[in-house]
């Protein structure tokens, strides 16, 4: 049996990460100062949750804030994290000031290794970014 992607339709394949996090409604405000993220939805929940599908010109994900007995945890109370987000842009610098002025710790600064010109960054919510792009081969 072999796997046959659906073809047409107004949907395009895509994977968008989800971050979970504590104080999502912060969140979303630090991702929109050091990536220029635009909330393209959001739910604000009786109880002070948020949920936010955030977009860096056009990359998108979610943030919302841990629901434990989900099975979503914050690398706050894991201590680390699972996931490594990789942040592909033509200018890494430019990005990576951003994020470390909005807040974000330097993890390792912005070189060229591996084929890549990438710099990593850990966010005030314990998720790690990388940022970066591919070197011309």
């Amino acid at each position: 049996m072999s796997f046959k992607p659906a073809t047409g339709g107004p949907y395009h394949t895509s994977i968008a990460p989800w971050l979970s996090v504590r104080e999502a409604a912060r969140a979303v405000e630090f991702y929109k100062s050091a990536f220029g993220a635009i909330e393209v939805y959001r739910v604000d929940a009786s109880d002070g949750a948020v949920v936010s599908r955030l977009s860096i010109d056009g990359a998108e994900f979610l943030v919302s804030d841990e629901s434990p007995e989900h099975g979503d945890f914050s690398p706050a109370t894991i201590h680390g994290g699972t996931v490594r987000m990789i942040l592909t842009v033509a200018d890494p610098e430019s990005f990576f000031r951003s994020a470390r002025a909005a807040g974000a710790a330097e993890v390792s600064p912005v070189s060229e290794g591996h084929g890549w010109r990438v710099g990593r960054v850990v966010d005030p919510y314990g998720h790690h970014w990388e940022i970066g792009h591919p070197l011309a081969p």
